[in-house]
């Protein structure tokens, strides 16, 4: 009897030891995964030098060429920047949130700049005519533009390209996706990438991404992507993947919703619940390998700050320590060139559109 009792006592304490074991290799498991996210997540943030949270803002100061204006596209291209198109509605607001955007001047022009500060107008009317919502990219040693809404062309499904900003070749003049605004245009991985978008129209926002190897053939590689359909939402190029954030539908809703994805196609939810506040017609560039998230618009009806956060991973994200001195805004462009952030035009909280431009320090 005694035996028995000795014997089970044995097993039972082997198995104690074994289920310790087990633990301690889980908790030694677990603790190594923490200290790989917080090792990427903390440690690893900004280069030697430079602390994100300081980041300030320069305006410039000297008299700005191009008119006021928002929507418009900005592209680095030949180690220039180019500024295209867009809007100016100063005069044409009747009302709160109420604009007669269809009678408002729409341009045409290209602008382009070597320092960001001093501007050369290249042709004040392009072959595409006068749009808004334009989004460009530098591919294939092209700028590649894909217009939004114009008073007279109204809304097409056409692609152009230029090798110099002045001369403009329609590329295709009926794509196969639905005509849109709002959209995003982006290069990754040596593709062209058109995502979302709306059309006002027809009521319809989209959820669905578009790819291009050359510019003029393009596949639907996502029909219904897991992120509902919206417009004026931002997607940037970070750690070899896609990153679409925020964004607004056509029932009012405004996002602050960050996706992301390693091929286009299968897109997965970072975070739901960031820090910050939902915004739409906000800018998001990658710079220091960092990603940044610049301005919300903030006038009386959506309140809140205007504001400039980053994040090295995409789900843990740090408010700057001062808030970006121009004035909350929407559809301003922004871009990174020679090793800066460039800020420029937009429409602000006093439903003003300006031709300012800022750079961070």
């Amino acid at each position: 009897m005694v035996k028995i009792i000795l014997k089970n006592k044995l097993r039972f304490n082997i198995l104690l030891l074994i289920l310790a074991i087990s633990i301690i290799a889980a908790l030694f498991i677990y603790f190594d995964a923490f200290l790989n996210y917080f090792h990427t997540s903390f440690l690893e943030t900004e280069p030697a030098g430079f602390n994100p949270a300081l980041l300030s803002w320069q305006q410039v100061t000297s008299t700005i060429a191009w008119q006021a204006r928002d929507s418009h596209a900005l592209v680095e291209h030949q180690d220039k920047m180019w500024l295209i198109g867009g809007l100016n509605a100063n005069g044409y607001v009747i009302g709160a949130n109420q604009v007669e955007y269809w009678r408002a001047p729409h341009f045409s022009d290209v602008w382009s700049s070597a320092d960001g500060i001093n501007w050369d107008l290249v042709t004040e009317n392009a072959a595409f005519g006068k749009r808004r919502s334009n989004q460009a990219v530098s591919f294939l040693e092209k700028i590649w533009l894909i217009p939004g809404w114009g008073p007279v062309e109204g809304l097409k499904a056409e692609v152009w390209s230029s090798t110099n900003g002045q001369d403009w070749k329609k590329e295709v003049a009926k794509a196969p996706w639905p005509v849109r605004e709002g959209h995003e245009l982006i290069v990754f991985q040596n593709k062209l990438w058109l995502i979302g978008g709306v059309d006002y129209d027809s009521r319809k926002t989209m959820n669905d991404v578009w790819s291009s190897a050359d510019g003029i053939n393009w596949e639907q590689v996502v029909f219904t992507a897991p992120w509902s359909g919206r417009w004026d939402h931002e997607v940037a190029v970070f750690k070899d993947k896609l990153w679409l954030i925020g964004g607004m539908d056509l029932d009012d809703n405004v996002f602050s919703d960050v996706w992301s994805s390693v091929d286009g196609i299968n897109w997965e939810l970072v975070t739901n619940t960031p820090p910050w506040q939902t915004r739409q017609g906000h800018e998001a560039v990658v710079f220091n390998d960092i990603i940044w998230i610049l301005g919300r618009f903030n006038d009386e009806y959506n309140g809140g700050e205007n504001d400039v956060w980053y994040s090295t991973d995409g789900f843990v994200w740090k408010k700057t320590n001062e808030n970006p001195e121009w004035l909350g805004r929407e559809d301003q462009a922004a871009i990174v060139f020679k090793n800066k952030i460039w800020l420029t035009g937009g429409m602000d909280k006093n439903w003003t559109w300006n031709n300012e431009i800022w750079y961070s320090n």
